[in-house]
């Protein structure tokens, strides 16, 4: 194959220049986490049965963006930004989910998910991405996020580190679910497993700060009722 040189532009540049900006300026830590999935398809279960409108249909998606947002209300700093050595800890949680397109990544966000039901949730996500990959998303769709959810497992991804989505503090990396052997009172059983990647700003949140914000998440996915 013959080399060929491809010139950043548009979208692509764009992410260039925010991803290079995101890395030399946040202090990362990364964090794993896996989570017993079997409590929430059981209730993703629950909440699509009687659900019969496709734009409202509940994902795994909708499910981590409200337990993010609950856990986030919980640990503050998780909503809060830096800048000119000042910390600004933000009123809403607005929730942001990365949309792969050819031509690069957008992340449009949903405002105030911790004050939302599921199903709103749903709606407006469903709303919102159908609209970004369509090109017709606002700017009001695009700017404010406080928090973001990077989802790689529907392509098979089992572990990976996203690149946090300035000013925001953190990102949530989700993986894989895969049926996986676990031990349950000295009896070993078949659980659905997921690997959660969580990377925060150090500037902003200190490692048992985040244990505790995951450890959070993590309890709310094996047992939260919407």
């Amino acid at each position: 194959m013959e080399a060929r040189t491809i010139k950043a532009k548009g979208m692509r540049k764009i992410i260039a220049e925010r991803m290079s900006e995101s890395w030399n300026t946040s202090p990362r830590v990364a964090f794993t986490l896996s989570v017993d999935m079997t409590h929430t398809l059981e209730l993703l279960k629950k909440l699509n049965q009687d659900n019969t409108e496709k734009s409202r249909k509940v994902t795994m998606n909708h499910i981590l963006m409200k337990v993010c947002a609950q856990a986030i209300t919980e640990y503050e700093y998780f909503n809060s930004s830096f800048q000119d050595n000042e910390i600004t800890i933000h009123e809403q949680v607005n929730v942001g989910l990365a949309v792969a397109l050819d031509e690069g990544l957008i992340v449009p966000n949903v405002k105030d998910v911790a004050n939302k039901d599921i199903y709103t949730i749903a709606l407006e996500t469903n709303d919102v991405v159908a609209r970004t990959r369509k090109n017709r998303i606002t700017m009001d769709d695009i700017s404010g996020g406080t928090f973001t959810i990077s989802n790689l497992g529907m392509m098979g991804i089992e572990s990976f580190s996203p690149i946090i989505n300035l000013p925001e503090a953190a990102i949530l990396g989700v993986n894989k679910m895969q049926d996986t052997p676990v031990v349950e009172n000295g009896e070993v059983v078949i659980r659905p497993m997921m690997n959660l990647n969580l990377v925060a700003d150090h500037r902003m949140i200190d490692g048992a700060y985040a244990a505790k914000f995951f450890s959070r998440v993590k309890e709310l996915m094996e047992t939260i009722e919407l």
